[in-house]
């Protein structure tokens, strides 16, 4: 039960205390009622008016719903996130591995001044130890096509923007475009056009490059799942704000909103950008819920009035080589199958002990306002983003039941409360023996349940 709901059912169970005593006493005083009799007046009307029934109700609610959710998989943190979620008018979402297949692959190589393989093991080298999913995308396919790689003296990850690395003393970018002209790096025409054709189509494309020039593009893909469009239609249908916050580039993030028919779209956003946008929406009186990765997106899940995460959009390991779907993009294929008289590469020892390694990454974490041990209110099952709509079923469910049985629990405290506190006598009548308050409670909780739980 929520802070808010333990006081709303104390100050009602306070309420009833009062109200019990006050009309025992005057019965008691003023109509010389004997105390046997008013001390049974106080308690048919005070568990005529008690929450008792109100509470019952939530509770059985709340179990019953808990049940259907984990039948999905889905797992609730918070039980007042099931009925808050019904107040929800603005769902934000994170796009890789939420909306995305979170299976991240090479899908274009646009080398200037070296060849393909040149620019994959350049970038390979500098992304060695980088955590992003692209990261591990251009270093595992690099591995697996047998290619060199070199020993960086130093790195440095931008969140969002990509990383920098000091290869035989010479500055190695891989990341956006701004990443790399915040470092005064001449990136061709042919290339940014390129770029832009690249975003456009759906793709990825991160710039390259060595000293102050940049040596080409790698595209890389993670595209939108199959069924996130009927998801994403089942919200709108139920009248809510659909909006996109996503670190991609804004023209990657506009393609993937024209697709998915997400009319608010932010791109080339940080963790905190994500957080700052969903404050800014709540300033103007939304109610946000936020779905993405419980750790990437700490900082907009915790923002958020209802935090949804989607399992889909953690770091899935590589599917063997022999498992890849026919279907792949044929650059992608041929960067897989590594010439066949070239052993495969070794993966490199780490630069630095692992307990070092734990704690740069805890450093990292903490400078981004997130703490690995986060829970969202929600965590959706292994079929990601579609146990949204189940969710949202199960709310609904949990609201309508709710409003029954809040319903026929305010009839029986109006009714038997008028009736047990003596009511009928100042018509001739006689006021209700508490026991026959007793049983129609007993009846009433029944009635409760049987709703509840069916």
């Amino acid at each position: 039960m929520s802070l808010k709901k333990y006081f709303s059912s104390f100050f009602h169970f306070i309420g009833s205390v009062i109200l019990a005593s006050v009309v025992a006493g005057y019965w008691y005083v003023a109509g010389d009622m004997a105390l046997e009799t008013a001390s049974e007046v106080f308690v048919g009307v005070f568990l005529a008016a008690s929450p008792l029934p109100f509470i019952l109700s939530r509770r059985l609610i709340a179990l019953r719903i808990k049940r259907c959710l984990k039948a999905s998989a889905v797992t609730c943190g918070r039980t007042a996130a099931l009925t808050e979620l019904m107040r929800v008018d603005t769902v934000a979402f994170n796009r890789s591995g939420t909306l995305t297949e979170g299976s991240v692959f090479i899908s274009g190589l646009v080398p200037e001044g070296m060849t393909q393989g040149s620019l994959l093991s350049l970038a390979a080298s500098a992304e060695r130890e980088a955590s992003h999913p692209y990261a591990h995308a251009i270093y595992d396919t690099a591995v697996q096509r047998g290619l060199h790689l070199q020993r960086h003296s130093a790195a440095r990850e931008t969140e969002s923007f990509g990383v920098e690395a000091l290869i035989a003393r010479t500055p190695v970018r891989v990341g956006k475009k701004e990443f790399l002209q915040d470092e005064d790096v001449e990136i061709s025409a042919a290339l940014l056009t390129r770029a832009d054709q690249l975003a456009t189509s759906g793709q990825t494309p991160l710039f390259v490059s060595s000293s102050k020039y940049a040596r080409g593009i790698i595209a890389v893909r993670d595209d939108v799942r199959a069924d996130v469009r009927r998801t994403l239609g089942e919200l709108r249908r139920r009248g809510l704000s659909l909006m996109l916050l996503t670190g991609e580039t804004k023209r990657l993030a506009n393609a993937t909103g024209k697709e998915l028919r997400i009319a608010e779209v932010r791109g080339d956003l940080t963790a905190a950008d994500k957080a700052r946008e969903i404050r800014l929406l709540q300033s103007r009186g939304a109610v946000v819920a936020m779905v993405g990765d419980p750790e990437a997106d700490q900082p907009a899940l915790r923002a958020a009035d209802i935090s949804i995460g989607c399992p889909s959009s953690l770091v899935r390991p590589s599917a063997p080589i022999e498992e890849e779907s026919a279907e792949k993009d044929p650059l992608h294929e041929e960067l897989l199958r590594g010439p066949g008289d070239v052993p495969a590469a070794q993966p490199l020892e780490p630069l630095m002990p692992l307990e070092d390694a734990a704690y740069f990454e805890a450093q990292a974490l903490r400078s981004q306002g997130r703490t690995a041990a986060y829970a969202p209110d929600i965590m959706l099952g292994a079929e990601g983003l579609p146990g949204l709509a189940a969710l949202l079923d199960a709310g609904d469910a949990a609201r309508s039941r709710a409003k029954q049985n809040n319903g026929l629990a305010f009839l029986f405290l109006l009714f038997f409360t008028v009736l047990a506190a003596g009511a009928p006598a100042f018509f001739g009548g006689v006021a209700l023996p508490f026991i026959f308050v007793v049983g129609s409670l007993v009846i009433t909780l029944v009635l409760l349940a049987v709703n509840a739980l069916r």
